[in-house]
């Protein structure tokens, strides 16, 4: 979850020198006064991130003009930079209609749209923001940073099943050729629908991810050529190849390196230090890699990757307590990612809070959450076992070895060459 773009510096000078010309330009309403101060004193507290402070404001705001464009805008990214994306998408198409040649409003629903999951609205609406930015700086690295993290996130999902596996080390070779030799097989947005509906089915769908992850791997690259060909932006322009080496080319070193000269340039940007965490722990400097993530945090307390990289570190380390505060935050950010919700119910289950556990992995599981060789069904028996819940317990243990039953059969089926037709 660590590739949501922060305001960059030259975006909010932007947006503030059009809030102050905006004001100074209006005419005098009898609510003109109010209307001015409400958002002068809201977007001062945007500024320095006191988000929560801000939005009563900006609330007031919008109450005495209910479709301006920086009454809603600065509502909905304030409203998003606290965890409330769902909450968030109303003000920011507001704002995309009433400004439709401005870039801003759709970069966030992007950002909005991401976070709760709706990868086809996402795609859609930070095209839609390179459209309208005329390929700008800003919109081309949002662009950059969803696609690349798209690409990430359908990698973890691939190697959750051995077919997926497959796909990505066809993908690990592709990605040694150049991507100027790839083809993407039809629009992003019409992808990510048609996975969104094998998701709905649990069809498993790995020719599709492999075909999504290609495109996410060409969007990049295509926008890591004009951001090189055109960029002012040198932190931005770090900041993005550190990106492209972490994600694309399994480059960990590589990226650090990148990382850390964009930090030089911008040293209070939360996102650089949750990237460089990650790259960190990929590299496996596990201290380093701590360090970075509490450096993002101490200056955006929601940087959802940041906290990730922390409960993987305390996960890896077998310290289930201290993964414990960083899952139960992600989960309350994030309540319909499936993966933090696993996640918690295998620390739950370590320390001995068996309910809490079974009732996570029981709805991860309900959703859709994949368990090919049956270890969260077993999990789940051993949990329903510690609360007396025997009959039960023999279920999902007899689950569990129909499926590692099954998972055992295909990998002996794709040794002798009878592999399963590709989903």
């Amino acid at each position: 979850m660590g590739w949501l773009q922060e305001i960059r510096r030259n975006a909010v000078a932007t947006l503030c020198f059009c809030v102050v010309l905006a004001l100074s330009a209006r005419g005098q309403a009898p609510h003109e006064g109010e209307y001015r101060q409400l958002v002068q004193k809201g977007f001062a507290l945007h500024q320095q991130a006191k988000y929560m402070e801000a939005i009563p404001l900006f609330e007031r705001a919008r109450q005495l003009e209910p479709d301006d464009y920086f009454a809603n805008i600065l509502l909905g990214i304030d409203i998003l930079k606290t965890g409330r994306a769902a909450a968030a998408v109303h003000y920011l198409k507001v704002a995309a209609r009433a400004n439709p040649k401005e870039e801003m409003p759709e970069e966030y629903l992007g950002e909005a749209y991401a976070s709760l999951g709706n990868f086809p609205q996402a795609a859609t609406a930070y095209i839609d923001s390179v459209k309208r930015g005329n390929g700008s700086e800003q919109s081309l690295m949002a662009w950059a940073g969803f696609a690349l993290e798209r690409f990430r996130q359908i990698g973890e999902e691939l190697r959750s099943s051995e077919a997926g596996l497959t796909a990505v080390r066809e993908l690990q070779e592709e990605s040694s050729k150049p991507v100027s030799s790839l083809k993407c097989m039809g629009p992003i947005p019409v992808l990510e629908e048609r996975l969104a509906g094998l998701r709905a089915t649990r069809d498993a769908g790995t020719g599709l991810r492999h075909a999504l992850s290609v495109c996410y791997a060409i969007e990049a690259d295509r926008a890591a050529e004009r951001l090189n060909a055109n960029a002012t932006d040198s932190a931005a322009l770090h900041q993005l190849r550190g990106n492209v080496l972490l994600r694309l080319s399994n480059n960990a070193k590589g990226a650090v390196a990148e990382y850390k000269q964009a930090i030089a340039l911008r040293p209070n940007d939360p996102t650089l230090y949750e990237r460089l965490a990650e790259a960190e722990m990929s590299a496996g400097d596990l201290e380093a890699a701590r360090e970075s993530s509490l450096s993002a945090l101490h200056i955006d307390p929601h940087r959802l990757g940041a906290m990730g990289t922390l409960a993987t570190l305390a996960m890896n380390n077998r310290d289930y307590e201290n993964a414990m505060p960083w899952l139960e935050k992600l989960r309350a950010e994030s309540p319909m990612d499936r993966n933090v919700q696993v996640e918690l119910a295998k620390a739950q289950a370590e320390i001995g809070k068996s309910a809490e556990a079974l009732a996570n992995l029981r709805e991860a599981l309900a959703a859709g959450y994949p368990d090919e060789k049956g270890a969260l069904h077993s999990l789940e028996a051993r949990m329903l076992r510690k609360l007396g819940r025997n009959a039960e317990a023999e279920e999902a243990a007899d689950e569990a070895k129909r499926l590692s039953n099954a998972f055992q059969g295909r990998s002996r089926g794709r040794m002798t060459g009878r592999s399963d037709a590709d989903q």
